[in-house]
């Protein structure tokens, strides 16, 4: 999968912090322990030493492996010393050594000349959070959203608003808190005010807490960031992939973007690939689906409504203030 530059200098300079965190940590904890125990500032040099001899035995010919392994067990029995003293004194075996993040490649990012699990999770995680830069994240979560704005009127129908949308709020809670990446898709319908949005990223918002890969866009953006790259006319980032792999996409405002074949197809390969996967998908949309089916085919649609759970919205528009 590839990913536009700055990416992986986002990477690069994370994992130098985390190594240079670790380090600075470590460093302390030896000031701290040399404070306290002195003799362990002897300890440390003589090590020092033995890596050093090492190094010079090498090329001391038919000897040098019987020094090697001399100096090998001398430097065991060091590390055993200073161990002894860190127990002693009350502290932690591994007190004095580096934690890292990742005990693998000590945050290197590189295993063996491979890349590490952890930088290749680093580097999704940086790429869902520049698709999702402009998402207001922050601004909607289940607390802020307000069901006082609805109407608990009975409407011609014996329709209590705000006890359907009471109702919506609730599952969507549910669906936050237990969330996988194999639960359901779910499909909120409605005219354009009515909290589809705020809920997709109150949802968002709980899902990446709980330490998952959430990509939310308006279709618009992310359909039209994957034609630019399709047709040449954007860095290249293999955002299919993303789209397609993360544990959560959220798709909002299907419908309102410049329709054309690819665009069609791609929303049909997004839908289907995701469903085949097992992964959940949330999509929004403003459009009836009398629109949908119109605008995507009956494939398309059929899909959605097939696979996803849909929640109806209804009510008015709650930006606009209204007055009884």
């Amino acid at each position: 999968m590839g990913y536009p530059k700055q990416i992986y200098k986002q990477a690069a300079a994370e994992l130098k912090a985390r190594r240079e965190q670790a380090q600075a940590t470590a460093s302390l904890h030896k000031k701290q322990f040399a404070e306290k125990c002195p003799a362990v500032l002897d300890i440390e040099a003589e090590m020092a030493k033995t890596g050093l001899e090492a190094v010079k035995a090498v090329g001391a010919g038919e000897n040098a492996l019987e020094i090697v392994q001399n100096l090998a067990k001398y430097n065991l029995e060091l590390q055993k010393k200073r161990k002894e003293l860190l127990t002693e004194n009350g502290f932690a075996e591994d007190f004095l050594l580096p934690k890292y993040t990742c005990s693998v490649c000590e945050d290197t990012g590189v295993k063996n000349g491979e890349p590490c699990t952890c930088y290749q999770s680093l580097l999704k995680t940086l790429a869902y959070k520049e698709l999702a830069a402009e998402t207001p994240l922050k601004l909607c979560d289940f607390d802020s959203f307000s069901l006082s704005r609805y109407s608990d009127k009975a409407d011609a129908n014996g329709t209590v608003i705000r006890e359907e949308m009471r109702e919506i709020l609730s599952r969507c809670k549910t669906y936050a808190n237990e969330f996988t990446p194999a639960s359901e898709s779910l499909f909120f319908v409605g005219r354009t005010g009515l909290g589809k949005t705020h809920l997709s990223l109150a949802i968002a918002q709980a899902v990446i807490q709980k330490g998952y890969g959430v990509v939310y866009g308006t279709a618009q953006n992310l359909l039209s960031k994957l034609e630019k790259e399709r047709f040449g006319q954007a860095e290249n980032q293999d955002t299919e992939s993303l789209l397609l792999d993360c544990d959560l996409l959220i798709l909002d405002d299907l419908g309102t973007e410049y329709t054309t074949n690819y665009i069609v197809s791609a929303v049909y390969n997004i839908i289907n690939t995701r469903m085949l996967r097992g992964r959940a998908t949330i999509i929004n949309t403003n459009l009836p689906i009398e629109q949908l089916e119109k605008k995507y085919t009956d494939r398309v649609v059929s899909r959605i409504l097939g696979n996803y759970t849909v929640f109806h919205f209804q009510g008015n528009d709650l930006r606009i203030p209204t007055w009884e």
